[in-house]
This record gives structure tokens, C-alpha cells and sequence, in this order.
């Protein structure tokens, strides 16, 4: 089973304009609601290429009904913990003239100590040597920032593989405890490691800092640049062999390669084999306005235009 800890999930609103004009009175050409939150992105990549997952996630007042709703009809397994203050909503802008995303994250509810030892008592009982679990996003208000950790070290003791797929404090923290897989961008590296990240020697340093923690396949991702992945000693570069148009919608593509990738691993498909399908399928999430949400049939025709060559380093 893939697990996936999506502890702060949102009500997104995706307010679609010609452009933002600040100060002003603006009005959306058009209105896209959905549940999300990162977790909740991946676990919809999961279900496009076949996988199974269970959603966990804290959920508080009518907004987390909603999001119930959503997941109910997207088919989406889940188990939910109840909490008192409201779920929260992000609201994002995407310009269609100039291509800009402007995201507005509310801070979400206040999940008390007993609820998060309740989700952590669940996993306890249920990881097995066969599962992975991604910890993806914020954690809310209330819970210790050493949560992701925690989980990490009962991963290991229950022999499963944790992918950690989060940013800031909670990254800085988590990657320490070595998960089996991290995926940061450029920016988020650059915001833990503490230097700039601008050429592949950068890219490389970074991918050895945090394989020397002790972690197996780290993916860090730089948009149009591609990837750079480490995978144990090996260092590879993941890429477009020509450039290939991107449809404007940027958000959610690093959680459906995540998603993707993951579903490769559940398989015990080769990550080789996984990168690349993933890689296609997170610039098809682009041309759709949702996060996590792609054409199955348009990932398959980028595909065989995605290369991976394996870097020798000295």
C-alpha cells in the first residue's frame, strides 16, 4: 500500500485571469475548485497510472466536509482525523497573459497532540516491509516539527520506504532522519543547504549533501532544466532531448512526479524506468488547470523525448 500523509489539506480556488492589476477591481475569466493539498495531488497521480493509495489527513469544519466530498467523488481512498478549527483554503491566481501563478497558503487549523499521536499510533499498527509512505506538504499549527522524522525512524522499523516531499523547517528537519527518497526543488535545496544552486556542479554538490545523510534516490528538480537525481552512489540527469512546450499551468507537477515515481516503486518496477514516465507525466500536469491532474495519453507521447544519462563525477 502507498500511504500518503497529507497533513494540511486545502479547499484550493483557482481564480483564472487575463492579468492581476494590484489595486484594483479584478474579475475571473474563470473559477476551478477542487480539494488539494500536496498528499491529495499525489494520491491523484497515483490512481491516473493505475496505483492504490490511502489518503491520511487531519480534517476540521465545513471546508473539510468538502474536501471529503471531492475525495469521494475523484474515488480516492482515505481516513480522515477530526479536528475543531476549519480546514483551511489557498487561493491561487494564474494570469494567462504573462503565465504567473500567485499562491496564498492560510496557515490551517490547529491539530492538538492526541489527534497527531492518533494518526501516528495508526501508522504504527498498519506500515509493513511492502509499503511506502510519502509525507508531503506543511505540517499545521500544533504539531512538532520533528513529526515527519518520527515517522521516518517507525518507517524503518517497520521496514517500509518514506518519501519526503516537503519545503522550509520541515524539510531542514525531516532529511536528516534519512527517508528513503527526498524531492526538493532548487529553491527549497538552496533554503535548507544554505548556498545558491545556479550550475550542475551546484546541483550536484546539493544531491551529495543529502545522499551522504544517508538517502537513497534524491530528485531534485529545476523546472524546465530537468532533474538531477542521485540514486545511491550514482548520479544521472534527467531532460527534455528538445524543447518542448510547457501548457502554463506549473503547480502540482513536482507532486505528480512524486506520485508517478512512487507508483513505479510500489510495482518494484525499475526508478530508472519511473523517472523518465514521471518526468513526462508532471509536464503533462502543465496543460491542465488542477494540481495533480494530467492526460495519461499526452504523458506517454513526451515520454520517449525525456533522456537520463548517467553523470561521472571525479
Amino acid at each position: 500500500m502507498i500511504y500518503i500523509l497529507c497533513a494540511n489539506p486545502a479547499w484550493d480556488r483557482l481564480l483564472i485571469l487575463n492579468k492581476l492589476a494590484l489595486n484594483e477591481v479584478n474579475r475571473a475569466l474563470k473559477v476551478v475548485p477542487t480539494a488539494a493539498g500536496k498528499g491529495i495531488n499525489v494520491a491523484r497521480a497515483v490512481q491516473t497510472v493505475g496505483g492504490e493509495s490511502e489518503l491520511l489527513l487531519f480534517k476540521g469544519g465545513a471546508i473539510g466536509e468538502k474536501i471529503l466530498v471531492g475525495l469521494q467523488e475523484a474515488g480516492l481512498r482515505y481516513r480522515f482525523w477530526e479536528v475543531a478549527e476549519e480546514t483551511r483554503i489557498t487561493s491561487v491566481i494564474h494570469e494567462q497573459g504573462p503565465g504567473f501563478h500567485t499562491v496564498i497558503n492560510e496557515p490551517g487549523p490547529l491539530v492538538p497532540l492526541n489527534v497527531a499521536q492518533d494518526l501516528y499510533r495508526f501508522l504504527d499498527r498498519a506500515l509493513t516491509g511492502d509499503d511506502l509512505i510519502v509525507l508531503s506538504g506543511s505540517l499545521p499549527r500544533g504539531i512538532r516539527i520533528d513529526y515527519y522524522g518520527k515517522i521516518i525512524n517507525l518507517a524503518k522499523k517497520r521496514g517500509s520506504r518514506s518519501v519526503l516531499d516537503t519545503s522550509g523547517v520541515y524539510l531542514k528537519e525531516a532529511f536528516l532522519f534519512a527517508p528513503f527518497m527526498v524531492k526538493p526543488n532548487v529553491r527549497e535545496a538552496e533554503e535548507v543547504l544554505g548556498f545558491s544552486i545556479n550550475s550542475l556542479s551546484d546541483k550536484l554538490k546539493a544531491v551529495a549533501i543529502f545522499q551522504r545523510q544517508g538517502i537513497e534516490l534524491v530528485v531534485l528538480s529545476d523546472g524546465s532544466q530537468g532533474l538531477v537525481v542521485g540514486w545511491k552512489d550514482q548520479f544521472w540527469r534527467v531532460y527534455a532531448k528538445e524543447e518542448l512546450l510547457s501548457g502554463g499551468y506549473a503547480i502540482g507537477s513536482g507532486d505528480t512526479l512524486v506520485g508517478v515515481l512512487v507508483s513505479t516503486l510500489a510495482r518494484k518496477e525499475s526508478w530508472q524506468k519511473g523517472i523518465k514516465f514521471a518526468t513526462a507525466c508532471g509536464l503533462a500536469n502543465t496543460f491542465c488547470p488542477g494540481a495533480g491532474v494530467f492526460d495519461l495519453d499526452l504523458a506517454k507521447v513526451i515520454e520517449p523525448k525525456i533522456a537520463m544519462e548517467r553523470i561521472s563525477v571525479a
